[in-house]
């Protein structure tokens, strides 16, 4: 078979530049396929539609048409690679350029470089060392299996051993019970022959010991009635006398000369002592001097009186107001630790109160219940000692007191004292950090009542510990505490189930959708104080239709509330058994809302429209026939002549005010009185 291996290689360059071999290739496999009766008309109508393009991409099927296209390659790649050697193309790359002379090498079948040699062999490494590890993981796989078959076995294995000792261990137990209990049902006779002796002796003990009690004040019962028979023994002068110089208290029972002095104060008390022997007696009784009040004399309080009578009446003093009596020092204070039975202590505007005075006392007054260092200065030694000492301590109060920090806060976490606390009172301390708010919620867990009034920095967090902590909380109150938002109230609704009191004052911050969430979470509630929350509205009262046990409703200075609002408690459940209503400021309330009031709330008893417009004649005559009501406020409403007369009809009323209602005149203010002079428990009338 003839080649071109004898012709130049410029002409093999040119010819395989051009791609005759292909077009050779593709023309005769077009003739063998078709078989055209005219094979030059069919290769020239070829050559000139490859010329026009339309056979850009030649392979050896470009010019054969669908149906005649044959089922594989007609000419054998061999066929045309007979045309040329390797040795050719070697030769020719001196004649073509790097891309024309790479497409050559793409179409015709080489020898590999050195590149793809080295390729190839990296592959094939690859897939042996892919078909050995596939190999090595299975072995891996099947060992693993093995393993874990061996250790479910063992486990099972182990597990038997387990419950093979458990019923044993049952077993001997059960035989030891047996045993106990037939040497229970043995010693049971013996056991209670010893309980009846035992029972008996202290029967016998504690019938003797009240024998002797009463014996002795039966011994001194007769000893007392004998001093007052000598004290109260006439003369024989006297007795021709008898209206001279007679004591008349003297004579009294014993109740009710203990009724009169106690009406005095502890001055006088103490002057009538000096009187004669039987006064000094009975004013001496220890009833009068289980409750001391100073406060009412706090100008002329001194160290030595408050000394005299911590040390006088110690035994059986229970109860010490020295409130705002601002000349006792810490020298007199001391001296309260003598009483050991004292439980309630109010040291409320007494300046000098330290460290050491408060360690006396509780160190002496170990029953101490009650507390009041409100308005006090001191360090948070003061509170270090009331964690240490003060352990049965339930009512505390720190208002105003502004002396401590953060650090003597942290004592109520940590000290053994305070955690029995169920009222606490820190209003106006506003140096308590939120940390500190922490402590304290974490230290008294106990609390029922919390005031938390005047702290206007207090953030939602800090009430949230208290919320967390402290889930037992009845009652909270947060008078001016303006920082809060809906979010504090959130919590209240979600964690304080069992809130009765809630009292809230000047926050401008808080909605009616807070506010309805605490209604509906505390379906408990009894006392309910809302003032001067001008963001309150009627959504807010919505959460209380369902609320069964409110008495108490004060919605003064709440302005967006209308009668719609006020509709849905009082025809709630607890409609009938509200006591007290206080609507003061609430412009948009009128007589719709007496309407209802008058038809639902029949024990009502307190009940405020101040400023309320639109409280007319009409809304009052229906007030005038609760027989239950006492007091009414009716100042600045548009009331007149003819409502007022209405309220005569109410013999029971106690106080009534009508200041600033320019509509009545004296003939209403007549008609009125005509009526309310018949009952006499009428007692005022502002008008």
């Amino acid at each position: 078979m003839a080649t071109f291996n004898d012709i130049q290689p410029q002409l093999k360059a040119y010819l395989l530049k051009h791609r005759l071999p292909d077009l050779f290739e593709c023309i005769f496999t077009a003739l063998a396929a078709s078989k055209p009766t005219d094979p030059n008309k069919f290769i020239l109508d070829k050559l000139k539609e490859y010329q026009e393009g339309k056979h850009f991409d030649l392979s050896w099927d470009s010019f054969v048409s669908r149906k005649d296209l044959p089922p594989k390659r007609v000419f054998k790649r061999t066929f045309i690679e007979n045309f040329f050697t390797l040795e050719d193309l070697a030769e020719l790359e001196t004649y073509l350029s790097t891309e024309d002379y790479n497409n050559l090498r793409y179409y015709f079948y080489f020898q590999p470089s050195e590149e793809q040699k080295r390729l190839a062999a990296q592959a094939y490494n690859d897939s042996l060392i892919k078909k050995h590890f596939k190999a090595w993981l299975g072995f891996y796989n099947r060992k693993k299996e093995k393993c874990r078959k061996a250790e479910e076995e063992w486990q099972r294995s182990v597990q038997f051993h387990k419950h093979k000792l458990t019923v044993r261990t049952f077993q001997e137990w059960y035989a030891w019970k047996c045993e106990r209990y037939r040497s229970q049902q043995e010693a049971a006779p013996i056991l209670a022959d010893k309980m009846r002796r035992i029972c008996l002796q202290n029967a016998i003990y504690t019938t003797f010991r009240a024998w002797q009690q009463v014996t002795k004040h039966a011994s001194d019962t007769n000893k007392w009635f004998k001093k007052y028979e000598i004290l109260n023994s006439d003369d024989e002068d006297e007795v021709k006398d008898k209206a001279v110089g007679q004591d008349f208290i003297s004579k009294l029972p014993h109740k009710a000369s203990n009724r009169i002095f106690s009406f005095l104060d502890v001055l006088d008390r103490l002057t009538c002592s000096l009187v004669c022997r039987s006064w000094k007696i009975m004013v001496q009784d220890r009833s009068l001097w289980t409750q001391i009040d100073l406060q009412r004399i706090k100008d002329r309080t001194t160290d030595r009186l408050v000394a005299n009578l911590a040390h006088k009446f110690r035994s059986f003093l229970c109860n010490l107001n020295l409130r705002d009596c601002v000349r006792v020092t810490s020298s007199s204070l001391r001296y309260i630790g003598e009483c050991r039975n004292l439980q309630e202590l109010s040291l409320s505007g007494i300046k000098q109160i330290n460290a050491d005075v408060v360690n006396d006392i509780g160190l002496g007054c170990k029953n101490l219940l009650y507390l009041n260092i409100a308005k006090c200065y001191f360090d948070d030694g003061v509170l270090r000692v009331l964690a240490r000492h003060y352990v049965n301590i339930q009512y505390l109060s720190l208002a105003g007191c502004t002396g401590f920090s953060t650090a003597g806060v942290y004592y109520f976490m940590v000290g053994q004292g305070l955690h029995k606390l169920s009222h606490l009172d820190i209003s106006g301390c506003s140096q308590i950090t939120h940390e500190g708010m922490r402590y304290i919620a974490r230290g008294c867990p106990l609390l029922h009542s919390l005031v938390l009034n005047k702290l206007a920095r207090m953030k939602d967090e800090s009430l949230y510990f208290f919320t967390k902590y402290c889930p037992n909380l009845r009652a909270l109150h947060l008078r001016h505490a303006s920082s809060l938002t809906d979010t504090a109230f959130m919590h209240i609704a979600e964690n304080l189930p069992r809130l009765k009191t809630l009292c809230v004052e000047g926050n401008h911050n808080i909605t009616g959708a807070s506010i309805k969430m605490v209604g509906r979470g505390c379906p408990d509630l009894v006392h309910l104080f809302i003032i001067d929350c001008i963001q309150m509205c009627d959504t807010g009262l919505k959460g209380f239709s369902g609320t069964r046990g409110l008495r108490v409703v004060n919605l003064g200075d709440c302005i967006r509330i209308s009668d719609h609002g006020v509709r849905n408690i009082v025809d709630g459940p607890s409609g009938p058994h509200i006591r007290e209503l206080n609507l003061t400021n609430c412009l948009r309330v009128g007589d719709t809302t007496l309407f209802r009031i008058a038809q639902r709330c029949q024990n009502l008893a307190y009940v405020s429209f101040c400023y309320s417009e639109f409280v007319t004649d009409a809304g009052v005559e229906l007030l005038g026939n609760m027989q239950a009501l006492r007091s009414l406020d009716l100042s600045g409403c548009a009331v007149g002549d003819a409502g007022l007369a209405s309220l005569g009809n109410n013999p029971n009323f106690r106080n009534i005010s009508l200041s600033e209602c320019n509509q009545i005149t004296d003939v209403g203010i007549q008609k009125m009185c005509s009526r309310l002079l018949l009952s006499k428990r009428w007692t005022s009338l502002t008008v």
